[in-house]
């Protein structure tokens, strides 16, 4: 019997006992120094930029302190000084009802403002005041709208009060008015409140809340001509004499 042939392989066929060879890895590309990335000099350029941006910060800062340093040695900003001057009754009824005893009254008070500047106007906004008695009854409130005071100028600025039935808690506090304005000896007291800014010229700055107390005063001590000097406090916690 004759031997058999070996098959023939198919196209294509692989012997898997035969290893695979990997091709050959490219050869790494030797740059030279000068195509590099030269991170540390990139570093070094944010870093200055930055130094300089600061730097220029802060000189900017401080031309602008010493830019206002300079305006507040020249124009020397003082705020208005503040007297009450006047207090004048219209109509001052206490009567009885159901309630308890009411108070009806009318008057004009007159506060007296001073600019004590040489170069700067004072402007106010809208001004309130109430007018207070003893036992902080409400006695009457009043407002008037905003205005400019020029520079080293007085103004007295009159204010209308009314109080309409203002309930006092007390037989006792409605005796106690009705007698203190019969003989003068009633002691009241003013606050004021508003905002008030500076000015030069056309130029007007923002303004900042401010309150003012008057008082307190027997009436009698108002009709003499007892103008005491009102307190002023800034951003409701500053207080100035």
């Amino acid at each position: 019997m004759s031997q058999m042939k070996p098959l023939k392989k198919p196209p294509g066929f692989k012997d898997p006992t035969i290893p695979i060879q990997m091709p050959p890895q490219p050869r790494k590309v030797n740059l030279p120094p000068s195509l590099y990335p030269q991170k540390k000099k990139r570093r070094s350029c944010c870093r200055r930029r930055r130094c300089c941006c600061c730097l220029i910060i802060l000189i900017l800062l401080l031309f602008l302190v010493a830019a206002c340093g300079f305006l507040y040695l020249w124009f020397d900003p003082k705020l208005p000084v503040f007297h009450l001057r006047s207090l004048d009754f219209t109509k001052f009824n206490v009567t009885e009802s159901q309630d308890g005893p009411k108070l009806n009254a009318q008057s004009t008070l007159g506060v007296e403002l001073k600019n004590p500047n040489r170069e700067l106007k004072i402007v106010y906004g809208e001004t309130r005041v109430e007018l207070k008695g003893e036992n902080d009854v409400n006695m009457g409130e009043g407002k008037v709208s905003g205005f400019v005071q020029e520079k080293k100028s007085v103004k007295v600025v009159k204010f209308g009060l009314k109080s309409n039935e203002m309930l006092l808690y007390g037989e006792s506090v409605g005796k106690m008015m009705k007698i203190g304005f019969k003989n003068k000896n009633l002691r009241v007291s003013a606050d004021v409140s508003g905002a008030i800014g500076i000015g030069y010229k056309g130029w007007k700055s923002w303004k900042i809340g401010v309150r003012v107390s008057c008082g307190f005063l027997r009436l009698k001590q108002i009709e003499n001509g007892a103008t005491p000097k009102c307190r002023i406090t800034l951003f409701n916690w500053f207080h100035l004499n």
